[in-house]
């Protein structure tokens, strides 16, 4: 496994070996604290070496490697760890990485009790399952970041993007979420937020159980119910709740998709949520223009083709980007 997070952290590694990667990451919360420790080094190391050739390896190592302590000492706290050696002949990336797996020192190097364990997505989605017990699922583009002593004295935790939460109770020991300025604390439920920096607002739904949603700096806080969806704008300062009407909320996880005479901005719009498309409208639709359908872990491509097909829609793609041009209905 460490060859593998090497050659992830270097780019040498195939997609199939990636996930596997990202699967060990997330099945244990030791493993991605390991993880965030070799990647540390290798920052560390890629930074020191940056002018070093990878196919420069007649170097003396143990002069490298006091150098590289001396380099890194000031602000980092070192353990001393006995040598150990594996081969890597694959290894293709900087001096200084390849110097840290010949000596063994890779392994538990960067010894620091504030290192912080950090689960983070691409293009992909992500369950972890946090030391107490609760389980989270990562949207795409999102991270989930919280302290080594996590369970022990608090479940704190920072989110980056969107996430559903399944939170095992502990009434003496709330679970308590910040995310973009704003702060979700419960004591055991089920709910999806979404804080992505570049979006406007925080949103809550809340699945089972009750939250706290608030907004410390404006000193703004509602209590959520199963089924009530709560929002602050990170504009005005503004927080709303009511009753959750977004039966998709949770299609991004999840996969399925219903519509029931949806019109056809509103099915772009969870499309987009669903998907991270982007999808824009750039016609004149008629209000009418209305569809009822279910999707089942179906492609994005797919579900456009049924749209196409029922609402006779026409559209192009620019690269990443979608344009519906013109609509039958």
């Amino acid at each position: 496994m460490d060859e593998l997070i090497t050659k992830h952290l270097s780019g040498e590694a195939s997609p199939e070996e990636a996930k596997q990667v990202e699967a060990w990451v997330a099945l244990r919360p030791e493993n991605s604290l390991h993880f965030q420790k070799m990647k540390k080094v290798f920052e560390m190391g890629s930074s020191h070496y940056q002018k070093a050739k990878s196919s420069d390896l007649n170097i003396d190592l143990n002069h490298e490697w006091n150098h590289f302590v001396k380099t890194v000492s000031k602000d980092t706290k070192i353990r001393s760890i006995e040598p150990q050696s594996y081969a890597a002949n694959w290894v293709r990336i900087a001096a200084a990485l390849l110097l840290l797996i010949a000596s063994g020192l890779v392994i538990n190097y960067f010894i620091s009790k504030n290192q912080e364990v950090q689960f983070q997505t691409s293009t992909n989605t992500l369950l972890i399952s946090l030391p107490d017990g609760s389980k989270v699922t990562l949207n795409k583009n999102s991270s989930l970041t919280y302290a080594p002593s996590f369970g022990e004295v608090s479940r704190k935790v920072t989110l980056k993007g969107e996430a559903f939460f399944e939170i095992e109770k502990n009434p003496q020991n709330p679970f308590i979420i910040s995310v973009n300025r704003t702060e979700v604390e419960v004591l055991g439920t089920s709910f999806n937020v979404q804080g992505y920096n570049e979006f406007a607002a925080v949103e809550v739904i809340v699945e089972t159980g009750v939250v706290k949603f608030s907004a410390p700096e404006k000193n703004k806080e509602v209590r959520l119910r199963a089924g009530e969806k709560g929002v602050y704008s990170i504009a005005t300062g503004q927080m709303d709740s009511g009753a959750n009407k977004d039966i998709n909320f949770l299609s991004w996880n999840t996969q399925k998709i219903i519509f029931e005479e949806t019109d056809l901005r509103s099915v772009i719009k969870t499309l987009n949520r669903t998907y991270q498309s982007n999808i824009i409208v750039a016609a004149e639709i008629s209000p009418s223009c209305v569809v009822t359908v279910s999707f089942d872990h179906q492609t994005l491509e797919a579900v456009l083709n049924v749209l196409r097909s029922t609402l006779n829609l026409t559209y192009k793609i620019n690269g990443n980007r979608i344009e519906i041009v013109s609509a039958g209905c």
